[in-house]
């Protein structure tokens, strides 16, 4: 399958990293007595969840679904689950988007006689599952979008992902060159030394990376090449731009 950027193993990466800080260059990550590759096997099982949690990595993201019975009201999360994604809730059945129950007013609403002022389908997570106000009718299905805490492809099954680096072909899903940079910035960190250039470079990459990792809409003045147009004479007069 094709990926927006390119992935590596990790020991690949750590060389990599190694490489340019002019230190000897590692035959293995998790099987060898190399400190320098020692600390950069952990420092990837650092550098891997912050990346995770910094931004919603299309990578990562999956559809969870929910199939009402009139009975169950809640579902376990998904194996992998992080977070959901805001705003992706919607009841297929009833074109209906979730709304989402903070705990007072959860506790408010079970208080009423009449067992809430909620418009199904509402819910929360509570006790790691996802609990609606009501059970879902037979046969809804409501959807969501999640992100997955699993980062890493495994060395030796690559259909089975996870959350932490452990053996020297392990690949983590993230673009091997941030990956590097990453790799430098702690190494350089622990040892009390100058970060600022790598963490300058790492710092673009990650620009980048999130700037490509997700679509927008074209802004044009005009509407033309299939622009959104923002500015016209519908809206806005002919003269006087900017005066």
């Amino acid at each position: 399958m094709a990926t927006l950027y390119t992935y590596a193993p990790i020991l690949q990466s750590v060389q990599d990293a190694c490489t340019q800080l002019n230190l000897q260059k590692p035959i293995g990550v998790y099987d060898t007595l190399d400190q320098n590759a020692i600390f950069m096997g952990s420092a990837i099982n650092l550098i891997g969840p912050m990346l995770q949690d910094s931004f919603a990595w299309q990578q990562f993201r999956f559809k969870f679904d929910c199939i009402g019975d009139n009975l169950r009201a809640a579902y376990d999360l998904p194996a992998g689950f992080s977070r959901f994604i805001d705003n992706t809730g919607w009841s297929n059945a009833n074109r209906r988007p979730v709304i989402i129950i903070n705990a007072q007013n959860w506790a408010a609403s079970k208080s009423w006689v009449s067992n809430g002022f909620f418009i199904n389908p509402a819910c929360r997570i509570f006790n790691d599952q996802l609990v609606f106000f009501t059970p879902p009718a037979v046969g809804e299905t409501i959807s969501f979008e999640y992100i997955s805490r699993n980062w890493v492809i495994d060395a030796d099954n690559i259909t089975l992902l996870k959350n932490r680096c452990s053996k020297n072909g392990d690949t983590p899903m993230h673009d091997d060159r941030l990956i590097m940079l990453g790799l430098k910035v702690k190494w350089l960190e622990n040892k009390g030394m100058n970060t600022s250039g790598p963490q300058q470079d790492f710092n673009e990459r990650f620009s980048e990376l999130t700037a490509r990792n997700q679509m927008a809409q074209v802004l044009s003045l005009n509407g033309g090449g299939g622009g959104f147009r923002y500015l016209n004479g519908a809206n806005m007069p002919n003269t006087g731009y900017g005066m």
